[in-house]
This record gives structure tokens, sequence and C-alpha cells, in this order.
């Protein structure tokens, strides 16, 4: 921490207030007490002594910081009238100094303890003689009751003033307001005022009448100390997790609202460790709350006094911080996913584990903890599906928001009437120049948002009960557009993408027959496409439904293969027909040695395997030229056609043909190939047709 940090300043003044006041109090001092009664003076002494020795100390945020409460305030006021300010004093500051160098304390902190203390005992001293019939009781009669208001008034205003005084170093030391400190730890200062308050009168009615009595004090207060210190104890159990002693998720929240309250900007980060379930289940439990436990040690050394972390629950983390900026933040996402790379060594054995961190913005993403939270994990989840370390909210992956929650009802209502269409764009055979088969993709004519794209639903649906229906709508539209087709003299095998839970269905077979029954169109003329990722979902249903179809003779496609993570052996057993190289690889072709030899790769590889190769993404007719010699079977994207309702399509299909060379653009138009659609000059009366 820097020396010139805010708390630090403050701190320092508090110290040379507390000096200076006590300067200005010497003459008033009556230091000539300590001589006259020796014994008493060392007596109290002692109580002050003992009460700093023995702290209770109550834990406050993510179980390493913590408050003291100390008993030493009760003997140090009783010494402060029956002996005056300056026997207090120096028994209070001897007491203090003594405690802190024996917790071994940063200097700064022994500094401001002692002034903290010096300022309050002065206050307090004012108030006394201001209330007091005499400044100066004497021990050797009892006091009278014309005494108890300076007492009760004593105490009360050292109470406060010390609580005052150390509340706004801690709020200054956790980056918080003082108000929200105050809030947040209100009962603590209640519970060090009451004790003050019911301990001090104890001593000094003890003390002014006998101070041998004053040793019997200890038994009350000792059983105060213990009582308090259990509650202390049931309170920090209460707020904090047992296992790793990070604060729970109740105590965050609260803690997080705090810290918001004063802050301009900030981040929360919802951290997930990534298949501990298989540490569970294959190590046991036990294990598990181990590395539960050195986790959060980790956690804790990396983010330090930048944020404040919790556990939720399980092998959930949150973390907060305030007044970072988007980069700062990514960079403490960044530093708490990387402090897990190195293994955990556990008793005998070694464990990997590494984290998915989502993070939402203060105050871009929510105002308040609980929809933070909620973006947190958004992004979080996003993090798991995308497998990358961590992922800023975007609502365009959030299924739950207000805005997809209404788009979500729209959908159910659309998936039945006539706002969902089907488009279609062709795929050229670069062996034969001919347009022959042909993709369907589905498209929602909003009434309000205008044509949406699948990026717009398709995912909200996988997500709902919805995806079903919809991939039914889409495979019987697209089988009755073959079946017009058909009858036009046209045969295209149409393809229709398939979702990962129609991979996974079993009825999804049935569902297949039906449509094509009721369409009566072949078999042959419908090809499925399916991802990798959607494959290894579940290997095993899939593998299922995936020869089932092609007992029924539908055509089996890889769709974006080269993205996903299936085992080329797993593949290899598969009823395919085709792989589609991703768009990804095909766009960055020229001038990119890597992706070039990708490309070549996976051709080679599918026909080894018996396989047609098709390249998507195509946006140049150089691409078409530098695919054909490389041998790839089938090309489609934007440089052949783009994807276009029935009627259009069918004029494409008509057309046949497609010749590279003879593809040109208009003169002075700076439209990018992928706004264009390109036809040969056998299309009728056209050499260029665009859809915009």
């Amino acid at each position: 921490m820097s020396s010139r940090s805010p708390v630090r300043l403050y701190c320092a003044a508090v110290f040379l207030a507390g000096i200076g006041l006590s300067l200005l109090a010497l003459p008033d001092a009556r230091m000539g007490w300590i001589v006259h009664m020796p014994l008493s003076f060392a007596l109290l002494s002692a109580g002050v002594l003992l009460g700093e020795m023995l702290p209770i100390r109550i834990p406050r945020r993510g179980g390493e910081d913590y408050e003291e409460l100390t008993l030493s305030g009760a003997f140090a006021l009783a010494l402060l009238i029956t002996g005056g300010l300056g026997p207090a004093l120096i028994a209070q500051g001897v007491a203090s100094i003594v405690q802190d160098v024996y917790s071994k304390k940063p200097p700064w902190r022994v500094r401001f303890n002692l002034g903290q203390y010096f300022v309050a005992m002065l206050v307090a001293w004012l108030v006394v003689r201001l209330f007091a019939v005499d400044p100066r009781l004497d021990i050797l009669h009892p006091i009278s009751s014309g005494q108890l208001p300076a007492m009760l008034a004593g105490s009360v205003v050292f109470a406060l003033v010390n609580r005052l005084v150390v509340g706004v170093a801690v709020a200054l030391y956790q980056g918080v307001t003082v108000r929200a400190h105050f809030r947040e730890n209100g009962v603590f200062g209640m519970v060090t005022g009451s004790v003050i308050l019911l301990t001090a009168p104890i001593v000094l009615a003890a003390a002014s009448y006998s101070v041998a009595i004053v040793p019997l004090c200890l038994a009350p207060i000792v059983a105060m100390y213990n009582s308090i210190s259990q509650s202390a104890r049931s309170e920090h159990l209460a707020r904090h997790d047992s296992l790793t002693g990070l604060p729970n998720r109740m105590f965050f929240q609260q803690t997080a609202e705090s810290i918001l309250e004063g802050a301009e900007s900030g981040c929360v980060l919802l951290l997930d460790l990534d298949r501990f379930k298989d540490v569970n289940d294959t190590l046991g439990h036990r294990v598990g709350d181990l590395l539960l436990s050195h986790v959060a040690v980790r956690f804790r050394e990396v983010v330090g006094n930048l944020g404040e972390i919790a556990r939720l629950g399980g092998d959930e983390f949150a973390l907060i911080a305030s007044g970072c900026s988007r980069d700062q933040a990514r960079e403490l996402a960044q530093s708490v996913a990387d402090s897990l790379r190195d293994s955990f060594q556990l008793e005998e054995l070694v464990v990997d584990v590494q984290a998915s961190v989502g993070i939402a913005l203060f105050p871009d993403h929510g105002t308040d903890i609980e929809t933070l939270l909620q973006k947190a994990d958004v992004a979080m989840y996003r993090a798991k599906e995308s497998s990358a370390d961590i992922e800023f909210y975007d609502e365009r992956h959030d299924h739950h928001s207000p805005s997809k929650l209404a788009l979500t009802g729209e959908l159910r209502a659309a998936v039945s009437g006539p706002q969902l269409v089907v488009w279609y764009q062709p795929q050229l055979d670069l062996h034969t120049g001919q347009l022959t088969d042909i993709e369907a993709l589905v498209r929602w004519e909003h009434p309000g948002r205008g044509l949406l794209a699948p990026d717009a639903f398709l995912r909200m649906a996988e997500q709902t009960s919805l995806i079903k229906p919809l991939t039914d709508r889409v495979l019987r539209t697209a089988l009755g557009q073959v079946a017009a087709w058909r009858r036009l003299g046209l045969d295209p095998t149409v393809a229709v993408n398939i979702s990962t839970r129609s991979l996974v269905d079993r009825d999804f077979t049935g569902q297949v027959m039906a449509a094509l029954n009721e369409a009566e169109v072949p078999p042959a003329s419908l090809r499925l496409e399916v991802t990798e990722s959607a494959l290894m979902a579940d290997p095993v249903t899939s593998h299922t439904v995936l020869h089932e179809l092609d007992e029924l003779g539908v055509k089996i496609s890889i769709d974006d293969f080269g993205t996903g993570y299936s085992s080329l052996a797993y593949l290899a057993d598969l009823p395919v027909s085709e792989v589609k190289i991703d768009r990804s690889f095909v766009m960055k072709m020229d001038g990119h040695a890597k992706e070039n030899i990708i490309v070549s790769s996976t051709i080679d590889l599918a026909h080894h395997l018996g396989l047609c190769a098709v390249a998507e993404g195509v946006e140049d007719p150089a691409q078409i030229r530098r695919l054909e010699a490389l041998g790839c079977d089938v090309a489609q994207g934007y440089a052949i056609a783009r994807p276009a309702p029935a009627p259009e399509a069918t004029q494409l299909l008509l057309g046949g043909g497609f010749d590279a060379d003879a593809a040109t653009f208009e003169s002075g138009d700076t439209e990018s190939p992928s706004e264009r659609l390109i036809v040969s000059s056998a299309i009728p009366k056209q050499e260029v047709v665009r859809w915009s």
C-alpha cells in the first residue's frame, strides 16, 4: 500500500492530532497522582494492559481483515476519572504500543492506534470535566451519585469517538463510503459501546471504594469477554464459508452493495471450476473439499486488496472490485483464471483444474448486485460454451433478459404461423460447374424487427422446447419445396441443419420419415447437417440416431468441420457422406499459408475417407479457382449465391451453370463480394443478379 494512500494520510493525521492535543493538555495531566497512588495506578494499568492483550477479534471481509473489541477502555476510563488525564494516557498508550508490537502490526497502524486512543481519551476527559462535581474522585471514599452523569457521559463519548475514528480508517482501507461502513457494521459499534458503558462504572465504583476490590472485577469482565467472543465466532460462521473461510453469498451481497454505493465504476466476476464434478466423482468429496480450500487460497493471493472474493456455493466463486475499467476487469479476470494454471498437490495426488470467468460491468450491465451476478452468470456460461477463460456479458447470449423473454414468447407464436420462412443457398459442384444442391436456411419475418437471421433466435430456441417444432417446420417446408422443384424437372438435394437436441432425440428418425412421406420425396434428396460439437454432446445416442437415418437413406454432412474436438476415429465410424470445411479457414486462404494447409489437408482427408469436401464461406471468385486446384468438390458462399427466397432460388437452379472466370462486378460498384450474388450469363436476361 502506498505511503500516500488516503488511509495512510488519514492515520497520520489522527496520530498527529492525538499527540498535539495531549501536549496542549499537559498542564492538567496530574502526573503526581501516580506517585501518590502507585498501587491504584499499577492495578488499573494492569487492567488496561490485560484488556489490550486479550482483544476480541471480529473478522470482517474475507476472513483475513478483522476489527478488535478491547476491554482496556473500561480501566482507562477509571484511571481518567480517579487519577486524571496523565495517568490514563500513559497506561492506555503503553498498553496499545505493547499489544501492537506484539501483534507485529506495521508502524503506521501502531501510530494510528496510539493517536485514536489519545483523541478519544482527551474528548472524554473534557466531557468528564464538564459534567463532574469534582474532576478528580478520591479513591479512598465511595463515589457519590453526583458523579454518575460524568462517568456515563465520559464512557459514551469515549466509545463514540473511538468508534468514529476507527470506522473512518476501516472504510478508507476497504474502499467503501463511511456511511456504508457504519450501516454494515452498526451492530459491532453498538456492542463495543455497550461493553464500555457496562464495565467502566463497575471498575470505577470498585476503585473508588477500595483498590483491593478491583481484581474482583475481572470475574464479570471475563464472563462478558467469553460471551462476546462466542457471539463474534457465531456471527463469523453465519457470514463466512466454513470450508474456505471466504465470505458466503449473504455476506458477499451485503459487502457488494456497500462497495457499489460509493463507486463510479466496477466489475463483478463469477467463477466456476471446470470439470470439478469429475474430481468429486473420481477422487471423492474429501479431495474435492481439499481442492476448493487450495483454490480459495490462490484466489485470495491474486485478488489481495483489489477486490472482495467469496464462495457462493459448490465450486462457484464471486469477486467484486470497484473503480475498474473494462480493460482492468479483463486483466483481473485473466489473472484469477491464470492462478489455476499450476497443478495442485493434494496429499499424494496431483490435480489440474481450470476456471471459466464471466464478467459484468457496473453500471453498464446493472446497478445492483443481484442483476450483476445474473449477468456475470450468463457470461460465465458463455465462457464455458466457447472454451474461453473469460467472457464479458453480452445481451445476445442472454436468453433470460426481458427483451429475450419477450422474443421467446413471440417466437412460440411464429413457429406455427407464417412469419417463419425458409431461404435457400445453392452450392456449386466444382467438377461440373453446375448448381445442383441447395441448403435450407430459416429466417424470421418479425413484424417489428424486420427480417431476422438465425443467429437472432435459433440459440434461444435451442434453450427451450421450441427447437423441436421449429426444426420440424423447416424440415417440412424444405422438403415441400424439393417436391415442387422435382415437378419442374429439377432434382436437388436439400440440406437442413440439425441441432444438438434433435440429434439426441430418439424420436427424430420417425419425425424425418413422416416429413419425407408427407412431401413424397425420396430420402436421398435430404441431407442433414450436424456439427462436431453436437456429435460429441452425447456420442452414444447421436451414433444410434445417425445410423438409423443412414439406413433410411438420408445423407449426413458434418458442418463447420475443423472447429470441434471430435476424434477422427469416431468420425470414420459414422455414416457421413460429406464434410463442410468451416468458413473461418476458407475466407483466410489468400495469403495465409496456415489456412491453405488446413483446407488442403481437410480435402485430402475427406477424399481418403471416401467423403465429399465442401468449402463454406467462399466470397471471392479467386477462392473458387484455388479450391478447384486443391481438388475440392463443392463450394458454397456469397461469391456463388446469397441465400434467397424460393422463387429466386428456383431461377438460379433453372439457370444451372456457373463460370467463375466470367463472373464480373459492375463498373464503379464498391460493394464487397460478400454483398453480391454473381451468376453466369446462362441465367435468362441477366448477367448479374443482386439481392440487398
